[in-house]
């Protein structure tokens, strides 16, 4: 009993921070209508596909790519 106690604390320390991500500085800040509120939303890269510029936003949209329709206004170049 131990020794699976031992190994699960070993396994968990080995793999504690491989969630976490690296730390990144925003790009530029975008402008989002939320609940019906202006939100400030940091912005992380940039990206075109086809012919639609998307945007990785933090919080709320949790760092997946989104539409760049999903902001008024952002001071992305």
């Amino acid at each position: 009993m131990t020794k699976l106690l031992l190994f699960a604390a070993v396994s968990f320390m080995l793999t504690g921070c491989a969630g976490v991500p690296e730390k990144q500085t925003p790009v530029c800040q975008g402008t989002a209508i939320i609940g019906g509120q202006e939100t400030t939303v940091e912005i992380y890269g940039m990206r075109k596909v086809g012919a639609q510029t998307q945007y990785r936003a933090g919080p709320p949209f949790s760092w997946h790519w989104v539409s760049k329709n999903n902001f008024t206004s952002t001071t992305c170049k």
